[in-house]
Order: C-alpha cells, then structure tokens, then sequence
C-alpha cells in the first residue's frame, strides 16, 4: 500500500514538474514583453526600444513607428507602412545604429533648431552620430500622446 501511494506521488509530481516545464517553454505573446501602453514616458519608450532593437524583433519595432516615416531630403528611404519598413529594416538598423541604440546614444531635441532639422519640441529626442558620415540620426517624437521614431533628421 505504502509503495502505490509513493508511486502515485512520484507520478503526480513528475507530471506537474513536466507540465511546468511545458508551459515555461510556450512562446509568451511578443506585446508581452514591452509596455506599449505606457509609451507615453520616454523612459519606459527607450527601455521597450532598445530591447526590441537588440533582439531585432521588427514586429515591436514597427509598433514603435509612425507612418509614413520620412526624412525630409526624401531620400530612397521613405516608408508608407510597416511592410515597407520590414523590406528596409537592415538598412535603417544597421550595426552602427544598433551600436547607438545599445550606448544610449540619444539626446533631447534642441528647441533652438529650426523646426525640421532636429525635434519638433523639447519633447522630442535624437538618436544621433558623432560625425553624420556615420550614418542616418533618428529622431523619436510623442504622436497622439506616445513617443514614436518618427523619421530620419533634416541634417542626417
């Protein structure tokens, strides 16, 4: 008697070990990982940001977006819409970029700039180069209260 009530315990308890370890090992929900809703604080935007960067997971990144995303030279690199910006995502996340957005590299916008050349506002932000030969700087702005990588700036 006391052997069956040992092996049903051992039984029940390998069951519940392997069926925790199943659900451990399902894919969570990728909007699980990142605050979207509360991207109204720049703070919780770049931790959100800067994850899904360094994971290039381009689903949350392009949540992170606004379209169209431009830069106002109108270069080649101008997207309409998320699948235009998935088709070009390498180009805009290259591994200088990615090393920026890994080091923090941002700065507020400068409210002394001339409207399109850096933010729009002090509550406007840029992913910016040392030297703009380096590549595109980026420039986050709110859109309908959430902070969003709006587009290439001007002087890039």
């Amino acid at each position: 008697m006391l052997k069956k009530i040992i092996t049903a315990a051992v039984i029940a308890l390998s069951l519940s070990i392997v069926s925790m370890a199943y659900a451990q090992s399902e894919p969570s929900s990728p909007d699980s990982n990142y605050h979207f809703d509360k991207h109204d604080d720049f703070k919780i935007f770049w931790q959100d940001f800067q994850k899904a960067v360094l994971q290039k997971d381009k689903a949350a990144i392009a949540k992170m977006m606004n379209y169209p995303f431009s830069d106002y030279e109108h270069s080649p690199l101008i997207f309409l819409n998320e699948a235009e910006f998935l088709a070009q995502y390498d180009e805009l996340f290259n591994a200088k970029m990615v090393k920026l957005i890994e080091t923090n590299q941002y700065r507020q916008g400068d409210p002394e700039q001339e409207d399109m050349a850096d933010t729009t506002g002090p509550d406007g932000y840029v992913i910016e180069h040392e030297n703009s030969d380096d590549g595109y700087n980026l420039v986050i702005e709110k859109i309908d209260g959430v902070y969003k990588l709006v587009r290439i700036a001007f002087y890039s």
